[in-house]
């Protein structure tokens, strides 16, 4: 895989004198999450989470934008690949003791990379920074907790369209914090360069097992499967160690599924974008999603996309580019349907690609980038004044409180003309 010439080591000698607009740093997790570096050169070698490698994204965009970038908590040794600088730290105490010997140089913006339990500790560290938590966590189970941190953190990223749109409903009052910081696929840093797979009899799911709707599918796979018996499901997901994992045994429990045609992966992002351009279809995730990746590696590939129907995946999977689902019974006719007409779901997945290239490339990801970083240089001039948004509901009485003022002058100015 070609990133441009990575560059490790000695590279990039001058890195740490911080020759660009501002010295950014990108924080992952206490301690890394993988027991190989989470870094560029572990692209084509490694499966690892899609939080990881939109932090590589993040990183990358930032460095070509002109700025320095330290990341620290995704490899334990210090690294330097494409004109970033990874700080190695085996954990909590180790990270502190770099800090405070001056070896993380002090940050203007801190990204908090789909974490946000550091901020605290990074806004006493460094109070005159600016600290961004990128919401790849923000979900229904998690907002609570990443917006109570809400003093100590300047803007919430939120990383795609419809998970922007849900939460400024849901949390008016902290509608001046959301930001739109799209999830991308590295599309002409790596996509394009892979060579497109034969479409085949088979259908993939992509994510992890702890996803949302995982046994609906089983469930539905098991019927299909049964009715379709040319075709095979793969399950592509990450693993956290160098060897494979298999799936739980609850996700496949009580159920009667062909086992020599059902397969699971773990493969690496170059090898993943293969693979799915050969699937008939993709199943991904059913609702529950921040800013969904699988389904943009799904459309990077060209092929139609299965997933949930809520507010992320309307902007994420629109219509033009596969279906949404809910029920097990949707599930099981939206995949029979696209099974029986390939016509269809090639012209799906060749929207699909259209989306990708309009929408979540890497120039997409440094507008936001660009839009958010212009939107903390401002926020930082005297004067400047943010207020907090209405709830819904004082809207609502807002709208009814004008409607009958303006009947009432209405009225008055009737009567004082007669």
């Amino acid at each position: 895989m070609d990133l441009d010439a990575i560059e490790n080591g000695q590279a990039q000698e001058d890195v740490a004198e911080c020759g660009g607009k501002l010295s950014i740093l990108l924080w992952r997790k206490w301690a890394p999450l993988f027991d190989f570096p989470a870094v560029y050169s572990s692209l084509p070698l490694h499966s690892m989470g899609g939080t990881d490698s939109q932090l590589l994204w993040h990183a990358r965009n930032l460095v070509e934008m002109g700025h320095h970038v330290q990341v620290l908590g995704t490899t334990a040794e210090d690294i330097v690949e494409c004109g970033v600088e990874f700080v190695g730290s085996c954990g909590r105490e180790e990270q502190n003791r770099l800090i405070a010997e001056g070896r993380v140089q002090p940050p203007g913006v801190i990204f908090l990379e789909g974490a946000f339990e550091a901020a605290q500790d990074l806004r006493a560290f460094f109070p005159s920074a600016f600290i961004v938590h990128v919401g790849q966590n923000i979900d229904r189970l998690a907002d609570r907790a990443a917006f109570e941190l809400e003093q100590y953190i300047d803007v919430y990223a939120l990383v795609g369209p419809g998970q922007l749109a849900d939460y400024c409903v849901r949390f008016p009052q902290l509608r001046h914090k959301f930001h739109l910081l799209r999830n991308v696929v590295p599309w002409f840093w790596l996509h394009r360069t892979i060579p497109e797979s034969p479409v085949t009899e088979s259908i993939a799911w992509v994510g992890s097992w702890g996803k949302m709707g995982l046994r609906l599918w089983a469930e539905v796979m098991e019927r299909v499967l049964s009715e379709w018996p040319t075709y095979s499901w793969t399950l592509f997901g990450p693993s956290y160690s160098r060897t494979s994992s298999g799936l739980p045994a609850h996700l496949l429990h009580g159920l009667d599924l062909p086992r020599d045609r059902v397969f699971v992966e773990n493969v690496p992002m170059p090898q993943l974008v293969e693979e799915l351009s050969s699937a008939r279809v993709v199943l991904v995730r059913l609702g529950g999603e921040c800013g969904p990746i699988s389904v943009l590696d799904a459309h990077a590939a060209g092929r139609p996309v299965l997933s949930g129907n809520d507010m992320v995946y309307k902007y994420s999977n629109p219509g033009t580019t596969g279906m949404r689902v809910t029920t097990a019974d949707e599930a099981y006719r939206a995949l029979v349907h696209l099974l029986g007409d390939s016509r269809l779901c090639d012209q799906l997945g060749a929207r699909g690609r259209e989306f990708i290239l309009s929408e979540f490339t890497e120039q997409n990801q440094r507008q936001d980038l660009g839009r958010i970083l212009d939107l903390l240089e401002v926020a930082d001039l005297p004067g400047s004044l943010t207020f907090k948004a209405l709830s819904r509901r004082r809207e609502a009485q807002g709208e009814l409180k004008d409607r009958l003022h303006r009947k009432w002058r209405q009225f008055r100015a009737s009567s004082e003309r007669s």
